[in-house]
């Protein structure tokens, strides 16, 4: 199913599925919950899944002016508590774990568990290289929406076009390490290992060692396209972390 939730800050698109305990999605920038469609089937047998698109991108109103990622966090805190599905498990993706991380530091009671994912580059502890580096893959390859062959990633990157601008100074701005180190939810920091970024320092383990009860862990050989490419080896990774917490 797919609805709207009026919060805050806009009115918020989701698509929810399966019963259970509620696990909540946030994509990456420029995508949407239709990034999910593959990983969601994979996870329903055990969790009600809810995959929003976040402000500025898919179905839901634009971003709010001025944006920050704990203003996105708050408009996610208002659809969880609308929907009844707190406390919730947390997947965030690029972006997506930006706005997980906000949630979860500022409205802990929302947030059961919590999953951080990304590649090297998006969870570098050191705040200044990380905008470095976020700008340097941005440079090397510009959001385009007319060079994406895949319709429902092309769909996504034409409703998102206006947002991208806006998006990423607010991920600059915001302090990613020093929100995760201070949670107590238990929390993963899953690493994406891509073949591009073996220049990088790998980031997972230090990063979680910031959190009181972090763990790391890695796939290796695997970027953004993770979710078409893999996604029940993610679905794997993501489903153990939850067992076992």
């Amino acid at each position: 199913m797919a609805a709207f939730v009026t919060t805050r800050h806009g009115k918020l698109h989701y698509r929810a599925a399966g019963s259970g305990t509620p696990l909540l999605l946030l994509h990456a920038t420029p995508r949407s919950s239709r990034a999910f469609e593959q990983l969601i089937p994979l996870l329903t047998n055990e969790y009600r899944v809810i995959a929003l698109d976040t402000l500025g991108f898919g179905e839901s109103d634009p971003l709010p002016s001025p944006v920050s990622i704990e203003t996105l966090a708050a408009s996610v805190a208002d659809v969880l508590a609308a929907l009844g599905l707190t406390p919730a498990a947390v997947f965030g993706l690029h972006t997506g774990n930006k706005i997980a991380a906000a949630l979860a530091a500022g409205w802990p009671q929302h947030v059961a568990q919590l999953i951080v994912c990304g590649m090297t580059h998006s969870i570098i502890i050191n705040q200044a290289a990380r905008d470095e580096a976020i700008g340097q893959i941005l440079s090397a390859n510009p959001i385009v929406p007319n060079q994406v062959i895949d319709p429902l990633e092309k769909l996504d990157r034409l409703q998102g076009e206006k947002s991208v601008q806006t998006i990423y100074p607010a991920n600059y701005a915001f302090d990613f390490a020093g929100s995760l180190a201070s949670l107590s939810m238990p929390t993963l920091v899953l690493e994406l290992a891509a073949p591009s970024e073996a220049h990088l320092p790998r980031q997972g383990t230090a990063l979680a060692k910031l959190i009181p009860n972090g763990t790391a862990r890695v796939l290796e050989r695997s970027d953004r396209e993770l979710l078409e490419q893999v996604p029940a080896e993610l679905a794997d990774a993501i489903l153990e972390f939850l067992a076992a917490n």
